[in-house]
């Protein structure tokens, strides 16, 4: 016999089931007759071997609270649906510190069977409550704590008053005066909690201790940090498309500015404008040009455009193709369009399109101005 079943050996006669809890391994110590009839045991030795490792977190939240309480020499009395071989056993617990043979501190924990006429959905509402993800907690008017379910436990720790858990004095004050106030308040606010701080849905509404009558908050909250987190990430993702927008439209602008520059559109006088190409031509810059072009032709009342190829790129089939269609639209306006500096490689290019009636070919910029201007001369003076 240890010294354990010696120093308890008087609680064998004891009609309440009477048992030892150690909670840091988690298992039975010792249990009396009636403890271990109340979880179907056939001896202490069979109990002992129990595995209870895989107790729920509200179960484990509780039991860690219990521990601080009785290593500051108190005392616990709850009440507990219990499960002995999987039958559920509703019961008040009346728990005490006691010591180990090793000297480490376990729980006394005495079952008194639960009074006739409880109100089964009363156990069931009860045993809702602590299993709930929601932190659900009772308060006084001063703010002390008289209730936390397991989820608040674990959350906001033991501390006596819910000031504790809000940086924000204005919440607990918030959460205090809901004692007056006739509806609930509500907040998004932030929380210490014992895994660093949260952001919670807290809600308040005035209620009344059913043990002493007096009023009371109950105060509900909810952890929604991953969806400030989502909300923060959308935000910020808005933001860099905001940003990616305005940075493709600056891009757009710059590319403009540089196909312009790249194909400027030169009045050098007498009805003629010159329009010097450098870079590649393709067909998304020939309909670039053309836009910029043909209102220009009109403006100017330009009877002649000397398009300088010098500069450009050789010209693939969709760079001639553009070609040949600015070619033609400048000849719909009712101008001649000239064009120069064709070397051999853009020339084996436009032999492959039809562009040909109508168009002047020349070597040079310079000779296709002074062309324009000699041709221009003449209708000057018969306008005069």
């Amino acid at each position: 016999m240890s010294l354990l079943d010696q120093r308890l050996s008087a609680l064998d006669l004891s009609i309440l089931p009477t048992w030892i809890y150690d909670h840091d391994r988690v298992r039975f110590q010792w249990a009396n007759l009636k403890g271990l009839e109340f979880w179907r045991a056939s001896d202490r030795a069979d109990l002992s071997s129990r595995d209870l490792s895989d107790l729920s977190a509200a179960a484990r939240a509780r039991l860690d609270g219990y521990m601080r309480v009785i290593a500051d020499g108190g005392t616990v009395v709850e009440d507990w649906t219990l499960y002995p071989r999987g039958e559920p056993a509703t019961v008040t617990l009346h728990g005490q510190g006691i010591r180990l043979d090793d000297g480490r501190l376990a729980i006394l924990f005495q079952a008194l069977p639960r009074q006739p006429g409880i109100d089964a959905s009363m156990v069931r509402g009860v045993e809702a409550v602590r299993h709930s993800s929601v932190l659900v907690s009772v308060v006084d008017e001063e703010g002390t704590v008289l209730f936390h379910n397991p989820a608040a436990l674990r959350a906001l720790g033991d501390a006596p008053r819910i000031d504790a858990a809000f940086p924000d004095d204005g919440v607990a004050a918030a959460i205090r005066g809901a004692i007056a106030a006739e509806a609930p308040w509500t907040g998004e606010v932030r929380v210490h909690t014992t895994a660093g701080e949260r952001w919670h849905q807290v809600e308040a509404r005035r209620t009344t201790d059913p043990v002493t009558g007096a009023p009371a908050v109950l105060v509900q909250q909810l952890d929604v940090s991953a969806q400030r987190r989502a909300e923060g990430q959308v935000e910020e993702q808005g933001r860099l498309i905001d940003e990616l927008n305005r940075s493709l439209a600056l891009v757009e602008e710059q590319r403009r500015q540089i196909l312009t520059l790249s194909a400027p559109i030169l009045d050098v006088g007498r009805g003629t404008l010159a329009v010097p190409l450098i870079g590649r031509l393709d067909a998304e810059r020939g309909d670039e040009l053309g836009e910029r072009l043909l209102p220009a032709i009109v403006a100017q009342r330009a009877a002649h455009v000397v398009l300088d190829v010098t500069g450009t790129d050789a010209l693939d089939p969709d760079g001639a193709a553009a070609l040949e269609r600015l070619a033609r639209a400048i000849q719909l306006l009712g101008s001649r369009p000239i064009l120069t500096g064709v070397r051999p490689e853009v020339a084996r290019a436009l032999a492959q399109t039809e562009l040909g009636g109508g168009l002047l070919v020349l070597r040079s910029l310079g000779r296709g101005l002074e062309v324009s201007r000699r041709r221009a001369a003449p209708r000057r003076r018969r306008r005069d």
